[in-house]
């Protein structure tokens, strides 16, 4: 019996490799959505998050619409109504936390209008809301991920993020906005391992190399927004044209990302350092084999 088990025991020597044992443990996450809305004196806001779930798919939407707002022709008594100002947003986001890896898609998209108008005579409170013809949105799909990995372990970084913004000259101040980036780093010394960001463009990415034991950050984020109609006093329309037109702002980003991690192989025992293992259980085994013949 004593044989046999010496034996298997230099055989498993002979063949053993040490496994990985890689783990990659969340430590905080911040994976949500949000929209906002807001159009004269009506508003809109709906937002959602993970709350560390494996994983998310949502999608939020906001809407505010000025219907009916009152116009006033300037030097005369008589009133007039008109279609106000509108704002859209949008944002979504399907999101996976694996055991090593993290990825996930989305997008946010914002839209307004100032409306049909020929002229205003006041401005809304600042505090309170929008006034006549003023509209904001802005929209957020967000990842950002702190998470812990307790040895060293190779990473790849795969994905793309785009922006873009379509606009038209209106009235009053206006503008709008797109933004899409992607950051990976460490935590423990604020290094920055991959960073890219852009507006009105887009960018593929493919990174990879190793990483050391310790907290890391990975988050990947689309935001848009737009604004207008804030006019700096009384508006008249012009005498030939009483009817401003419908200008529209439209702000869109996307997303797509994939954070995988693996484990680095270990050094396998030297041959030679095996081979005397393996020689001095056989040695052991033939001693033991000779004192029972005697």
């Amino acid at each position: 019996m004593t044989r046999e088990l010496l034996l298997g025991t230099a055989a498993a020597l002979l063949i053993a490799v040490p496994a990985s044992a890689l783990t990659m443990t969340v430590l905080d996450e911040g994976r949500n959505v949000r929209a906002e809305a807001s159009a004269g004196g009506d508003s809109d806001s709906n937002d959602d998050f993970a709350d560390f779930n494996q994983t998310f798919t949502s999608e939020v939407s906001a809407h505010a619409m000025e219907s009916d707002i009152l116009m006033l022709q300037a030097g005369d008594a008589d009133t007039t109504h008109g279609y106000g100002a509108w704002a859209n947003a949008n944002a979504r986001q399907h999101s996976e936390i694996g055991a090593l890896s993290i990825s996930g898609e989305g997008s946010a998209n914002a839209s307004g209008s100032h409306g049909n108008i020929e002229f205003v005579s006041a401005l809304g409170d600042a505090d309170t809301h929008l006034g006549p013809g003023e509209f904001e949105a802005s929209a957020t799909s967000s990842i950002k991920i702190l998470f812990n990995i307790d040895e060293a372990a190779a990473f790849s970084l795969s994905g793309f993020i785009s922006a873009g913004i379509e606009q038209a000259v209106g009235l009053g101040e206006s503008g709008s906005g797109s933004i899409a980036s992607v950051f990976f780093g460490s935590d423990d010394d604020e290094t920055t391992i991959f960073q890219r960001e852009v507006f009105e463009d887009g960018l593929k990415f493919d990174e990879s190399g190793v990483i050391e034991a310790g907290d890391y950050i990975f988050s990947i984020i689309a935001d848009a927004s737009v604004f207008g109609g804030f006019f700096p006093g009384n508006l008249i329309g012009d005498s030939d044209d009483t009817q401003h037109p419908d200008f529209g702002y439209d702000a869109g980003s996307r997303f797509g990302g994939t954070l995988n991690l693996r484990p680095i192989d270990k050094p396998i025992p030297e041959p030679v350092t095996t081979s005397l293992v393996g020689m001095s259980l056989g040695a052991l085994v033939l001693r033991i084999s000779r004192r029972r013949k005697a």
